[in-house]
Order: C-alpha cells, then sequence, then structure tokens
C-alpha cells in the first residue's frame, strides 16, 4: 500500500500522454523552423538565380549590340574601301591631261623662229609587279534571303605611262636649248631629254637649220583639274 503523500487522483497514463504531447510539439516547432529555414534558403537562392539570370541576360545584350556595332563598322570599312577603289578605278579611265593642253604646253614653249615637224604620244599600261601588284582586293555584299553571299572581284586600276616625242626646225642651238629649259619647267612634264640635234640644209644653200629631236614624259600625278597636283609635282621635280 502506498503512502499517504504518494497518493495521486491523476490517470497513470497521464504524465505519459503529457510528455508524449510535450514532445510532438517539440518535434512540430523543429519541423516547422527547419521547413522555414528551407524555405527561405530556396527563396533566396531562386533570388539569387534569377538576378544571375537577368545579369546575364544584360551583359548578352550588350555584347550582341557591341557584336552588331563591330560588324556594321567593318561593313561600313569595306564599303568605303569598294567606293575608294572604284572611284579610283574610274578616275584612270579618265584622261587627266587633255591631248590638246600638252600640244599647247608645247607650242607656247617653242621660241621664236623655231617649228614642229612631228609630235607623237604614245600611252603604255604599266605592268604591275609581283609584289606591287599583290592580291587583287575583294568585296562581300549579301543578298536576298536564300541565295547567300555575293562575292565579287574590283578590277584593278589602269595607271598609264605617256611618252611624248617631238621633232621640230630651229635656226640654231640658242633656241633648242631655249625649247629645253622652257619643257623642263612645265610641272607635267618629266624626263626631258634631247635625243637628235645635227644640222640640216634648208631650199636655200646658203641656209640651214638645227634639226632637233626631243623625247619626254608625261608625269603620272599631273592633273589639269587639280592643281594642287600639279604643285606637288613641281616641288619633286625640283
Amino acid at each position: 500500500m502506498k503512502a499517504p503523500n504518494d497518493l495521486s487522483f491523476l490517470p497513470d497514463d497521464y504524465l505519459d500522454n503529457k510528455a508524449q504531447r510535450r514532445a510532438n510539439v517539440i518535434c512540430a516547432i523543429l519541423f516547422l523552423v527547419t521547413m522555414v529555414t528551407i524555405g527561405m534558403a530556396f527563396t533566396t537562392g531562386e533570388r539569387s538565380l534569377r538576378d544571375m539570370e537577368q545579369r546575364h541576360t544584360t551583359k548578352y545584350q550588350e555584347v550582341t549590340t557591341a557584336a552588331k556595332r563591330i560588324e556594321q563598322f567593318k561593313e561600313l570599312q569595306e564599303k568605303q574601301r569598294t567606293m575608294a577603289h572604284q572611284a579610283e578605278l574610274t578616275a584612270s579611265l579618265l584622261e587627266k591631261v587633255p591631248r590638246s593642253l600638252i600640244l599647247a604646253k608645247i607650242t607656247n614653249a617653242l621660241p621664236t623662229s623655231c617649228s614642229l615637224t612631228e609630235f607623237a604620244l604614245e600611252s603604255k599600261k604599266r605592268s604591275a609587279t609581283p609584289a606591287a601588284a599583290g592580291p587583287k582586293p575583294a568585296f562581300q555584299a549579301k543578298g536576298a534571303p536564300g541565295q547567300g553571299n555575293i562575292v565579287g572581284q574590283v578590277a584593278d586600276a589602269k595607271v598609264y605611262d605617256v611618252a611624248l616625242k617631238i621633232a621640230g626646225l630651229a635656226p640654231t642651238d640658242v633656241q633648242v636649248a631655249e625649247l629645253l629649259r622652257k619643257l623642263k619647267g612645265e610641272t607635267m612634264f618629266r624626263d626631258v631629254n634631247l635625243i637628235i640635234s645635227d644640222w640640216e640644209k634648208g631650199d636655200n644653200k646658203d641656209q640651214q637649220y638645227r634639226k632637233f629631236q626631243i623625247e619626254m614624259t608625261l608625269d603620272p600625278n599631273a592633273d589639269a583639274q587639280d592643281p594642287a597636283k600639279n604643285a606637288s609635282a613641281s616641288l619633286g621635280n625640283k
């Protein structure tokens, strides 16, 4: 028999149930704390992932925009090179110095009592050396959808070497020397050389003329429409 102090009116399993409920509450609280922690970690990780994806998208857009700008700049440079080469090709097909102007320069340089008996002008296409020629510049243009790219080859600009030969009669060597001096003073003429100088009898047996022949070349940089080039050519001759 139990002592009076040990007497209890509670059911026998009350304390066990109370301890079990306390353990259940503690487990529930720990479960909730764990779930809240996991939820917060998941939310934080998802937010960080979204921020990273957004930064990645922004950087990708910046890189794509920069790549497009670089491509546009390259296309613009290629178009400029093509246009410059086409302009050079077109300019090479034009006669920079008219033949009438060349003849006028020579006629004005003739001293008094001198006359021309021959005027010859010969143009030869300059053959490019392998080192100077190099690969021909090419340009690439985008075609319509489904047609691919159109690759064209730009023709080389044609450069001509113009050789001049004049012959005439002069009373004395002084007039021939004067003619040479004036021709060498012209900016559009280069390599002025006296090839032949000999006496020739005229219709009158007592009358003699100095027969001369002069050869020279036309300055390839001479341009009758551009005084600046003529000035630079004059400085180069000096």
